[in-house]
C-alpha cells in the first residue's frame, strides 16, 4: 500500500511537470509576436524623435548589450521568477560565478530536484527487491538518506571547481602584477596598466581584468571595480594585493612600487605554501591510510583467517541480518566522518 502511493506521487510530479513545461512553452509562443512587434513600435518612435548617437555614445551602448546578452538565458524562467532575488538564489549566483560556470542558479536547482527524486526512486526499487525484508519505511529511509547525497556531491564539485580556478589564478598573479607596475613606471595610468594586463596577462586572470575595465568603462569606481574582481575570485593572494593597492591608492605613494612589492609577498607566499604541501605529503597519505587502508585491511585479514580456522568469515553475518546491514551503514558514516575530519586538520595547517 505505501509503495502505491510513492509510485502514484512520483507519477503524479513527472506528469505535473511536464504539463506545466508544455504551458511555459506554449505561453511564451503565444506572447513572442507580440513583444517583437511592440519592439519594433519603440525602435521606430526612437529613431524618428532622438538625434543621431555619438560614437561614444555608441560604443557604451554596444558595450552594455554585449555584457547584458552575455549571461546564459535561464532555462526554466518560470522557476526564477518564484524563487526571485532570495538569498539562496543569490548566494548560488556567486557560487556559481565562482567556480567560472555560466548557469543561472534556477537550472541547477531545478536538476537538483530532478535527480534526487530519479536516486530516491531508483534506490528505492533497488533496496526493495535487493531487501525483500525490509519494511517500506526502512526502504523509503534509505532512499531519502540516498537523494540527499546529490546535493552535497553538486556542492562539493562546485568548490573543487572553485580551488581549481584559485590556483591558476594565484599560479600567474606574480607575473601579472609585475606586468601592471612595469606600465606604470613606463608612465601609464592604473587604468591603462589594467587595459595592458587585460590585453597581454594570461588567461584566466586576464579575463578579470577585463571585467575591471569594462567596469571602468561604464562609470564603476576603481574601488568598486577592484571590489568585484575580489568577489569572483576567491582568491586569498588576489585580495591582499588588490586591498594593498586601494589603502597605497588613498594614503598615496606609489603605485607602481606597492604592485612590485605585492607581487614578491605573493611569489614568496606561494613558494612556502607549496613548500608545506610537500613537506606534509606523508602526513596526508597516513590520513587515509588511516581513515580507509587500516580499517579495510583489518577486516580482510580478520575474515581470512576466521575463514581459514572455522570455515566462515567473521563479517558473514553482517550479509544476512538486518542489524548487520545497519552497521554497515553506521561503519561508512563513521569512514567518511573521519576521512573529512582529517582533512579539515590538513587543510587548516596547509592553508
Amino acid at each position: 500500500m505505501v509503495w502505491d502511493i510513492v509510485w502514484l506521487a512520483t507519477g503524479l510530479l513527472w506528469l505535473g511537470s511536464l504539463a506545466w513545461g508544455l504551458y511555459c512553452l506554449w505561453r511564451d509562443v503565444r506572447t513572442t509576436p507580440l513583444r517583437l512587434r511592440a519592439l519594433a513600435e519603440a525602435l521606430q518612435t526612437q529613431g524618428e524623435t532622438s538625434p543621431a548617437p555619438q560614437q561614444t555614445e555608441l560604443d557604451e551602448a554596444w558595450e552594455r548589450q554585449r555584457l547584458a546578452t552575455s549571461a546564459p538565458t535561464p532555462m526554466f524562467p518560470t522557476l526564477e521568477r518564484w524563487l526571485g532575488s532570495g538569498r539562496l538564489l543569490t548566494w548560488l549566483n556567486r557560487e556559481l560565478e565562482r567556480a567560472q560556470l555560466r548557469w543561472q542558479a534556477s537550472t541547477v536547482v531545478a536538476l537538483s530536484a530532478f535527480l534526487m527524486v530519479f536516486v530516491l526512486t531508483v534506490t528505492a526499487i533497488g533496496v526493495s527487491a535487493l531487501v525483500p525484508t525490509l519494511s517500506p519505511l526502512g526502504c523509503l529511509g534509505c532512499a531519502v538518506l540516498t537523494a540527499t547525497v546529490v546535493p552535497l556531491v553538486g556542492l562539493a564539485w562546485l568548490r573543487w571547481r572553485q580551488r581549481r580556478f584559485v590556483q591558476r589564478v594565484e599560479t600567474i598573479l606574480p607575473d601579472t602584477l609585475a606586468l601592471i607596475a612595469n606600465a606604470l613606471r613606463s608612465g601609464m595610468s592604473l587604468q591603462q596598466a589594467l587595459e595592458v594586463a587585460a590585453r597581454e596577462g594570461l588567461p584566466p586572470l586576464r579575463d578579470e581584468f577585463a571585467a575591471v575595465n569594462r567596469a571602468l568603462v561604464l562609470g564603476a569606481s576603481l574601488e568598486e571595480a577592484l571590489q568585484g574582481l575580489m568577489e569572483r575570485v576567491p582568491s586569498t593572494e588576489l585580495r591582499l594585493a588588490m586591498v594593498a593597492v586601494l589603502v597605497q591608492r588613498e594614503v598615496g605613494g606609489s603605485l607602481a612600487q606597492i604592485f612590485e612589492t605585492a607581487g614578491t609577498t605573493v611569489r614568496r607566499r606561494l613558494q612556502v605554501r607549496r613548500e608545506l604541501h610537500a613537506e606534509t605529503a606523508l602526513v596526508r597519505f597516513s590520513a587515509f591510510a588511516l581513515a580507509f587502508g587500516l580499517p579495510l585491511f583489518l577486516l580482510i585479514a580478520v575474515n581470512a583467517v576466521t575463514y581459514l580456522q572455522t570455515g566462515e568469515a567473521w563479517s558473514a553475518p553482517m550479509f544476512v541480518e538486518p542489524t548487520g546491514r545497519w552497521v554497515w551503514v553506521l561503519i561508512a558514516a563513521l569512514e567518511v566522518s573521519g576521512w573529512l575530519w582529517l582533512s579539515s586538520i590538513l587543510n587548516a595547517m596547509t592553508e
